[in-house]
């Protein structure tokens, strides 16, 4: 069912800014928002509800902490208000090198991630390769990689999905050769604004027909006004291609213009609307 959702990268500005990340010696999270926060994530999953949103991706960088207690607060807290966490997304980690022990570093990192996923009670996970440049070698190692991380998710519980995100990804070509070297069935996020560039729409009619979920972002004029021309033209791709999933609406570009003058649920109505406007009935009732 298509429906339309969020994650913290729509509240990121509500959170404070955050950009937490795992330190290496002692596996905790580490880091403070940059500026003053207006939501606590705990409460996060019952204020989607409230605004009729019930799925919901989730950052790495913007999970204070990996502690047990907190993650059982915060799965809790998406059970009791009804929210799917659909993904965590795991925004770090390498495993495009053909250097086998930077290359293990970089699985073993994002297992541990899958583990807390598991733990948060997460429906899947996404990551990616890398910002290593695409060749045939580092296609190889990052297909041999998704291959190992595929099977452990799997084990885990997770469904597991990329994105064109970070550099490896960003053309399509690059990210559907890694899948296809996988040998896997991954899901995968089509994400509009990185699709960014005069490829854009090029880029998201190759990679949609396999998206399993969307990453929504807005083009906007200079008064923070959305340019639904260019933002019903991807969702129209996705609609064409069959897609079936949630879209995560996120905010719109410029970022500082639109957040700027648009309090983050009137922006997420707008956005909203205008995939209703193209999904019609498609669009499932209660998100």
């Amino acid at each position: 069912m298509v429906t339309a959702a969020i994650s913290t990268v729509t509240l990121m500005n509500a959170l404070g800014k955050p950009m937490y990340e795992m330190d290496a010696a002692s596996g905790q999270q580490t880091g403070v928002p940059s500026e003053p926060a207006a939501i606590d994530l705990l409460d996060v999953p019952a204020a989607a509800a409230a605004h009729g949103f019930h799925s919901f991706d989730l950052s790495v960088y913007h999970l204070p902490s990996i502690e047990r207690s907190y993650l059982s607060d915060l799965r809790c807290a998406f059970e009791k208000a009804k929210v799917e966490l659909f993904q965590l997304l795991i925004d770090t980690g390498d495993v495009d090198t053909t250097v086998p022990d930077e290359q293990d570093a970089g699985i073993a990192h994002i297992k541990r991630w899958m583990d807390i996923a598991v733990e948060l009670g997460a429906r899947g996970v996404r990551y990616v390769p890398g910002d290593s440049e695409p060749t045939p070698e580092t296609i190889r190692a990052s297909g041999e990689a998704f291959r190992e991380l595929f099977d452990y998710a799997v084990r885990c519980g997770l469904r597991p999905a990329t994105e064109n995100y970070r550099s490896f990804n960003l053309k399509a070509e690059h990210l559907l050769a890694v899948l296809d070297k996988s040998e896997r069935d991954y899901g995968l996020v089509a994400d509009f604004g990185n699709a960014r560039g005069p490829d854009k729409h090029e880029t998201l009619a190759k990679i949609m027909p396999r998206a399993t979920s969307i990453h929504a972002w807005a083009e906007v004029d200079e008064n923070g006004d959305l340019i639904s021309e260019d933002f019903r033209r991807c969702l129209t791709i996705a609609r064409d291609s069959g897609f079936d999933g949630p879209i995560m609406l996120q905010s719109g570009y410029p970022v500082d213009v639109f957040e700027r003058t648009r309090e983050v649920w009137t922006r997420v109505d707008e956005m909203r609307e205008e995939v209703r406007a193209v999904f019609g009935d498609a669009l499932g009732n209660g998100a």
